[in-house]
């Protein structure tokens, strides 16, 4: 079995020890998701397409309760493509969280104090 911190080597590789290391692993895992939510949403058709044309229904509804059976089936998937969307919509919200809570501290926005000049 793999080690936890090696399942996902584009995430692996990034080591979170600076803000845009934290910037490159959001915007990869986001674009993870997002890879991964299109490929579950291609799937949920393919599903839903394959077992309504199995033809495997009752006779007298025309085949109208083998397409909901497939239905219910491949809305899984989509289910699946949704949580996905939103793994990436998460991501943008922790980066943008970070940027809230903790870029002014990271940046130096003390301007220096002024002074009035005696001799001008």
């Amino acid at each position: 079995m793999a080690e936890p911190n090696t399942r996902i080597p584009e995430l692996a590789a990034i080591e979170l020890k600076s803000t845009t290391a934290l910037k490159r692993y959001t915007d990869e895992s986001r674009r993870l998701a997002k890879d991964f939510a299109m490929e579950l949403e291609t799937a949920a058709l393919e599903i839903e397409t394959i077992l309504s044309a199995t033809g495997q229904g009752n006779v007298l509804l025309l085949g109208y309760d083998n397409k909901l059976r497939a239905r219910r089936v491949a809305s899984r998937a989509a289910r699946a493509a949704d949580l996905q969307r939103g793994v990436a919509v998460e991501m943008t919200r922790l980066w943008h969280d970070f940027l809230i809570a903790y870029a002014p501290l990271l940046q130096n926005h003390r301007t220096p104090e002024r002074t009035f000049d005696f001799d001008n």
